[in-house]
């Protein structure tokens, strides 16, 4: 009889782990495989081993954003510039205008498709030519290229208190084979305006001269009014050291004081004398 109870409970302990698990672990396990494909690895461009021509090919019909993706640099200038008849265009730089550069330049309006790009001063001027803009000229830059062709000659705005300097060199380039007068004037080391024949920056230079001259008249107006002025202060103060000093009597004096001195009217009257603790003849000796 207890071999058949003892084997009764062994089978039940057996059984009952298997009748306690949840009923849903019996099913099956629902795997979810997910596919998709790698990115694209987006290709890098170089442009400081490009010149401007290629980069032109390269990025012809490009907008700004496809170029500031692609190139493998960072910008060091992205701006909007406007050219002198107003229109305004997105600039983008890389390096600086007083070394090695890249300058790009887009429409402004989206999408900012490519316009043209420049890789030396000479591609730089050219730019500024055909649009009308300025990309940044550094003077020294400037002077690696044209300093042997340039006349140089200062131009002195008083009214703004500016020495400029300007080169005149007669300019050409890929867009214009032949040479004409081009005056490029700089602030410092940069470069503000660049006048497009003799006429152009002669009557620059005649504004510049009647505006000195103005500020002359004014300067001497001044000046003479200054004079007049402490000429009148001079002369006021002599009358002042020369008038005689007139005497009144205020108060006691001698009896010939108040028979012949005239009386202060409405004078306010001295303060009485203090009687003096020294009698009178007393030398008196500095300790």
């Amino acid at each position: 009889m207890n071999k058949w109870l003892t084997a009764g409970l062994l089978a039940c302990a057996v059984c009952l782990p298997l009748a306690a698990q949840p009923y849903g672990n019996t099913e099956d396990e629902i795997v979810i495989e997910m596919h998709g494909e790698p990115a694209a690895v987006r290709p890098s461009v170089s442009i400081w081993n490009k010149t401007a021509p290629q980069l032109t090919r390269l990025f012809r019909g490009k907008d700004r954003t496809y170029v500031l993706y692609h190139v493998e640099n960072v910008s060091t200038k992205d701006d909007i510039l406007a050219s002198e008849d107003g229109k305004e265009y997105a600039y983008v730089r890389y390096g600086s205008d007083d070394g090695s550069y890249r300058k790009f330049l887009f429409k402004a309006e989206d999408p900012q498709t490519f316009v043209a790009c420049a890789a030396n001063i000479a591609d730089v001027l050219a730019v500024n030519k055909k649009y009308k803009v300025n990309l940044g000229v550094d003077r020294k830059d400037f002077l690696q290229a044209y300093e042997k062709q340039a006349t140089l000659m200062n131009l002195v705005d008083n009214t703004a208190g500016k020495t400029y300097t300007v080169y005149q060199l007669n300019y050409s380039d890929i867009n214009n084979k032949k040479p004409s007068p081009h005056y490029f004037m700089f602030d410092q080391d940069t470069l503000v305006r660049t006048f497009a024949g003799d006429d152009a920056y002669y009557n620059f230079v005649s504004q510049i001269s009647a505006g000195n001259k103005k500020l002359t008249v004014q300067q001497k107006a001044a000046k003479q009014q200054r004079q007049a002025q402490l000429q009148k202060e001079r002369q006021e103060a002599q009358e002042r050291a020369n008038r005689p000093v007139r005497k009144a009597l205020v108060s006691g004096g001698t009896v010939e004081d108040q028979m012949y001195m005239p009386r202060a009217v409405n004078a306010t009257p001295l303060p009485a004398l203090t009687p003096s603790k020294i009698p009178a003849g007393t030398p008196l000796i500095n300790q």
